[in-house]
């Protein structure tokens, strides 16, 4: 017979409700964020506490999509009382612009991590049938692989999930690039890593990463850097694929496997970027030609000392600029061959995986 009994909710906000059913309890990032005196505005069900453990784990300073729901409904009670003991009325308008800020549009109130635990086509016998292969590709057929993986301290852990999903698709050794206090998961402690500590940046690291991949593997004909909060689609044919379509159009370029929503296309295949990349730095393919010319380039190399945190962000935006500038394409899928899952910046903790950070259409549903 089943456990009648709930689910037992480990976090660290949740409350008991005084004289209220187990079901329900008062949340406490939502008292310590209004300090309302009447416990009662802060009560929460059990769903609402399951909805939000499935997000990144909340703070006073970073709150998630649930959080910010129900501090929205919250704050217009308070606001339309006039305000209440422990809540004055300015303040209930500060927190309820925080809660509309961090409430996302429709198409993204799920937790992305959710939306791509249990992915769709992957019996497909061919990749052909979900995005058709370019009708003109260049260069030799790509065999020999350099692959590696950018990582860094988070508020929600990504790398376990991003190194199974490129080892279910045909990438089983990356090596790891560690940027600062970061634990790699058991599973694949085994796999070649480079640490740096104290921690350098997401920029200083990427392309440290890259130009160590081409110190490695010179000959290589295809290099692979993807930043840890990624989940690639996980079809066992994914690698062979690629090597068959590489590199679309006329000359070898770059490959972005992430197509974030403000590019997808009506129709699905692969389509030349007509403007310079912004969103998508997250899982690139280099061509050889295209990987030296990048880390040869004064004005890539000089990106480190633009002012300020710049010089040690803004890797998709620096990529697009120089491929622009260069003339060389870059191709993008529909749908996307990988999905955005870090809810929140290893750099920047406000930037969450909404909007243009998401692909609308993955090949895993």
């Amino acid at each position: 017979m089943a456990d009648p009994r709930p689910a037992r909710i480990e976090c660290p906000y949740r409350r008991p409700a005084v004289d209220r059913a187990d079901d329900v309890a008062v949340c406490g990032i939502l008292q310590d964020l209004t300090r309302v005196e009447e416990t009662g505005l802060c009560h929460v069900q059990q769903d609402a506490c399951q909805s939000c453990c499935r997000w990144f784990r909340p703070n006073l300073q970073h709150i998630n999509p649930v959080v910010a729901s129900l501090l929205y409904n919250v704050t217009a009670e308070i606001l339309a009382r006039g305000g209440v003991p422990g809540c004055p009325r300015t303040e209930a308008v500060r927190l309820h612009e925080l809660a509309t800020q961090n409430i996302p549009a429709d198409d993204d109130c799920i937790s992305v991590v959710d939306a791509v635990s249990d992915q769709a086509n992957l019996d497909a016998p061919d990749l052909e049938q979900i995005i058709p292969r370019p009708r003109v590709r260049s260069g030799r057929r790509v065999t020999e692989w350099s692959v590696g993986v950018t990582t860094a301290p988070r508020e929600q852990a990504t790398l376990e999930a991003c190194l199974a999903s490129l080892n279910a698709a045909g990438w089983p050794e990356p090596r790891l690039f560690i940027d600062g206090a970061t634990s790699i998961p058991d599973r694949f402690s085994h796999l070649p890593q480079t640490r740096r500590t104290p921690q350098i940046g997401a920029w200083p690291s990427y392309y440290l990463a890259l130009l160590e991949m081409y110190l490695r593997s010179p000959r290589a004909e295809a290099y692979m850097l993807v930043q840890d909060d990624v989940v690639f689609f996980r079809h066992p044919a994914l690698r062979s694929y690629l090597e068959s379509i590489l590199w679309p159009g006329d000359v070898p370029g770059l490959v972005s496997m992430f197509c974030s929503s403000a590019y997808t296309q009506a129709n699905a295949g692969w389509h030349k970027l007509d403007e310079a990349l912004i969103w998508g730095g997250q899982a690139i393919i280099f061509s050889r030609d295209a990987v030296v010319a990048f880390l040869s380039d004064p004005q890539v190399v000089d990106h480190r000392a633009s002012p300020g945190n710049q010089g040690l962000a803004n890797i998709d935006w620096l990529i697009g600029v120089w491929a622009s500038r260069r003339g060389l394409p870059v191709y993008l899928p529909t749908p996307s061959l990988a999905q955005h899952i870090g809810h929140v910046s290893a750099l920047w903790p406000n930037v969450r995986a909404f909007g243009n950070r998401r692909a609308n259409r993955f090949a895993g549903g």
